[in-house]
């Protein structure tokens, strides 16, 4: 599985077919949950699959994109237990099932959880973990195109042809400071460790609830942070999914060199106000490279 191919092919699709998923892709799935990299390992997680055909119907109005549960054969539910940084850690698994969809040629799209209780009423759970991610999956009806859609606000859409750098909302070159926030990267290969230019655009193919990508990486001599912004478009819970998937993008592919040596340090660097980090992002934590 070539994680950057696959980082760069997947797309949320939010109409699916009737077929279901086989239930021996069903199983590899399992399999695979079971072996996903963990942002916190200490965090107590589980995979459920539901195949109940009348899971739309129990999921509207409490948990989908707003609202919508889009009638897909299948969904994915990431239990955790509610303890520090969980959602972070459920957003960085969360991604690594959306590569192997991808992979496996299922169709896929992120929801919401609006109402935790509620979800758990509509899942008929009695785990006391807590849904925190849910994946629509099955087979997605056929698109004109490839095309991503984007949403500043509401009332205002755009679609973007997916072309040379994969049409996230926002771009690596945006995205990405140098040393203080705002002063821009020199992409150059002299300047910059090509490694380190690849995690970064890897990071910023990440999904991201209604495309927001609320956040921004500064780098540094020795780490890169990684600062994020909780705007009122989106939830709390939301955000923090967004900040996994990126970090885990980032992760696996700067993890090449250090064969995992190097991890995310979920906390704020000692130096961190030499960065000039504006009042409305906080700081998620910092990856130490080099």
């Amino acid at each position: 599985m070539d994680d950057k191919q696959l980082m760069e092919d997947r797309q949320s699709v939010r109409e699916f077919k009737r077929r279901t998923i086989p239930d021996e892709d069903l199983n590899e799935i399992r399999e695979f949950f079971a072996g996903t990299k963990r942002l916190v390992p200490d965090i107590r997680t589980e995979l459920k699959i539901y195949t109940d055909p009348d899971m739309k119907n129990r999921l509207e109005g409490v948990a989908g994109y707003r609202g919508l549960a889009f009638g897909a054969p299948v969904y994915l539910v990431v239990f955790s237990e509610d303890v520090d940084n969980y959602l972070f850690n459920a957003g960085y698994i969360g991604e690594q099932l959306c590569l192997k969809l991808t992979d496996m040629e299922i169709d896929h799209c992120w929801l919401t959880v609006h109402d935790i209780d509620a979800t758990r009423r509509a899942l008929l759970t009695e785990s006391e973990l807590e849904p925190a991610v849910i994946l629509a999956a099955g087979y997605g009806k056929a698109v004109s195109g490839k095309q991503r859609l984007d949403i500043e606000t509401p009332s205002m859409l755009k679609y973007n042809k997916r072309e040379d750098h994969v049409a996230p909302k926002i771009a690596q070159d945006d995205m990405v400071y140098s040393g203080t926030w705002g002063t821009p990267m020199d992409w150059s290969e002299s300047a910059v460790d090509p490694l380190l230019d690849e995690a970064l655009y890897a990071a910023s193919l990440a999904p991201s609830f209604l495309n927001r990508q609320p956040y921004r990486y500064i780098v540094l001599s020795d780490s890169v942070v990684l600062c994020v912004k909780q705007e009122e478009i989106t939830t709390i819970a939301d955000t923090a999914l967004d900040v996994g998937a990126t970090m885990y993008n980032f992760d696996t592919i700067y993890a090449h060199r250090n064969s995992g040596k190097n991890k995310w340090i979920l906390a704020i660097p000692e130096n961190a106000d030499t960065m000039n980090v504006p009042s409305d992002y906080s700081i998620a934590g910092y990856y130490p490279i080099g």
